[in-house]
């Protein structure tokens, strides 16, 4: 099979462990983590222990005792192409397939289901049937020549990311003869591919509508197979998840669960913040009793402490407190604290440095009311470093969002599928960005939630978050109406610098900080963007901060009428299929899903301006 290459982020957000892929010749699954072969590369470490820490608190029993922390996937080496470099295996699924315009003429095989003349019939067939070649591809041998097939396209499911083949032999037969070995047709009656018009038939003459296969229960229980791991099923696993019908390019097959945090300067102390970014493999030498020989001898560490003495290095190891903090609280709250602490210079910049940034003076923006008020200070991040892990994966329903966690303390959602049968590692990647970063005054988000309208609509806010959370079996996640404000702010602020910033709205990044009721105030807005490259820090973003003022009244004042409206503005309470979205839609507040943090939900203008309905008490009124 020829080499297939994907970037590291398509790896972990698309295409990871469990997805379904098309390759050019056949249909595979990507394997799970057991079989990420580094070929005896040195695998790069991601380091970022906040993150391990939390990994490790909240995913408990998923991970292995010996859980090593995070790694890059393996890199493509334009130097191996043989089976010894380094990638990522895929295996063959689905294993039923369909025969290319198989010959309909044999006495034995000509199916004897009526049925109209321009039917398309196509026999179906499994990979046992099949002939492989030397470059995998697959041929089905029936009459004397080699005929081409393609993988079918539907496949059984659950929520809890299991997958398997359909047993379409047993639906045929149904009720009737289940030993019949007769051969099965896939047979397509006119041109809608409604499921309707689809059917299985067998030569037998029973057949099968794709419509019942969506009926619920039809398909039975789960039997807990997952074709990326290995064993493909364990006997100790059981799952009462109903099987339901999947088509492998629908937009459900896959919902990756990940975790995302923005990495910290720990300390303006340059050796510290080098000691932090080369912790793993410290640890792995420390308790050498030539420790700083074997330091100073290994190039990547070599050349990062050169300029430190041995004594230095050993002082400031001795003294390092580890990571500290509860790794039940959300690592965003460690972020807010970085960026809105108010100095002139927060973190170092030279090479390397995980992050850089500085608060604006006052004078410089020339804020106009109300946004002199409305904001306690502007940060401009010149380089931040942004790490993204891979835990797991949903299929059918998306798993919740980190938007969804109260910000004191952060809950993962852990019920999706195994990457791997025994967790050793997770993978996770790390890409460098700029920003800017809002820190929103306390009193005045306070002074508008406290307001009797305001306190009444949460309510509404509330109920609705609650009939969402109905929707999916899972308890409601209510963050208030401050995140709900915050949120539109941020949806209509990154739509602005897309015209001003040169980077496409897609590129663009949020993180929204609000606290709950009973929390210390934090409320704050970072638009940032990253890459695995150096292009997400051209400083195209970050040199838009001293014109923020100017930029967020723009903003707003295009919210003021849609060109959807008055429907838009109709839908301020919501409906029952879209109960988060208030007065929101693609002509005003919804955003690429790649840049949002709450895939487009909790989105309402009306919280911030005054639509052509009127009424309400925005926030910017």
């Amino acid at each position: 099979m020829a080499d297939i290459t994907q970037n590291f982020s398509q790896l972990l957000l698309t295409y990871g462990p469990g997805a379904m892929l098309d390759l050019p010749e056949n249909a595979v699954v990507v394997a799970g983590l057991q079989d990420w072969d580094y070929k005896g590369s040195n695998w790069k470490p991601v380091e970022e222990e906040r993150l391990v820490a939390l990994l490790k608190q909240q995913l408990g029993t998923k991970l292995s005792v010996n859980f090593g922390g995070l790694r890059h996937p393996p890199m493509f080496d334009e130097d191996r192409r043989d089976n010894n470099g380094p990638g990522v295996a895929v295996r063959l699924f689905p294993c039923w397939f369909l025969v290319n315009d198989a010959p309909a003429t044999v006495s034995n095989e000509a199916p004897v289901v009526p049925g109209s003349a321009s039917d398309k019939r196509r026999r179906m067939v499994e990979f046992s049937e099949l002939d492989v070649t030397g470059g995998g591809k697959l041929s089905y041998t029936g009459s004397g020549s080699k005929i081409g097939v393609n993988p079918i396209r539907f496949v059984g499911a659950c929520t809890k990311g299991h997958l398997q083949d359909i047993d379409w032999r047993y639906l045929a037969h149904r009720g009737k003869d289940l030993s019949c070995r007769k051969p099965l047709y896939w047979v397509e009656r006119g041109v809608s591919s409604d499921p309707s018009d689809i059917s299985v038939q067998c030569t037998c003459g029973v057949s099968i509508s794709m419509a019942d296969l969506y009926k619920p229960q039809f398909l039975g229980k789960c039997q807990c197979h997952s074709p990326w791991l290995s064993p493909r099923r364990d006997s100790s696993e059981a799952c009462n998840d109903d099987l339901r019908l999947l088509p492998r390019s629908a937009t459900n097959t896959y919902f990756p669960q990940t975790v995302t945090v923005i990495s910290l300067t720990k300390s303006d102390d340059r050796l510290r913040q080098t000691i932090v970014e080369n912790k793993t493999t410290i640890e792995g030498i420390r308790a050498l009793p030539n420790f700083i020989d074997v330091l100073r001898a290994i190039p990547q560490l070599k050349d990062a402490f050169k300029e430190f003495t041995d004594d230095e290095i050993l002082q400031a190891l001795s003294s390092d407190e580890g990571p500290g903090g509860n790794p039940n609280e959300d690592p965003r709250i460690a972020e807010f604290d970085m960026m809105a602490n108010g100095a002139p210079i927060i973190g170092s910049d030279y090479a390397g440095s995980f992050f850089y940034a500085e608060t604006l003076a006052a004078p410089l923006l020339n804020l106009q009311p109300p946004w002199d008020g409305f904001l306690k200070s502007v940060v401009r991040v010149h380089r931040l470093r942004e790490v993204t892990c891979l835990y797991g994966f949903t299929r059918l329903e998306p798993p919740p969002t980190s938007a969804e966690s109260e910000l004191d303390e952060i809950q993962l959602a852990v019920n999706g599928a195994d990457l791997a049968r025994t967790v050793e590692w997770l993978p996770a990647i790390e890409q460098m960005g700029e920003g800017i970063f809002l820190h929103v005054a306390p009193e005045f988000l306070k002074q508008w939630l406290d307001s009797k309208e305001i306190v009444l609509e949460a309510l509404k806010l509330r109920a609705r978050e609650r009939r969402d959370a109905e929707r999916f079996n899972r308890p409601p996640k209510h963050r208030g109406a401050g995140y709900w404000a915050l949120h539109s702010l941020s949806h209509a602020f990154m739509a602005e610098l897309a015209l001003e910033c040169g980077y496409p709205l897609s590129s663009l990044k949020e993180r929204i900080y609000s606290t709950g009721p009973a929390q210390a105030d934090r409320f704050g807005i970072l638009i940032y963007t990253s890459t695995a490259g150096g292009q997400g820090t051209l400083g195209g973003l970050s040199n838009m901060a001293e014109r923020v003022g100017e930029l967020l009244a723009r903003a707003t004042k295009r919210l003021a009428l849609c060109s959807n409206d008055p429907i838009c503005a109709e839908h301020s309470d919501g409906s029952e299929e879209y109960p988060l979205q208030g007065a929101a839609c693609h002509a005003c507040l919804l955003v690429p899903e790649t840049s949002c943090e709450a895939r487009n939900t909790r989105l309402d203008r009306g919280l911030l301006i005054q639509t052509v309905l009127g009424g309400g008490f925005p926030l910017l009124s």
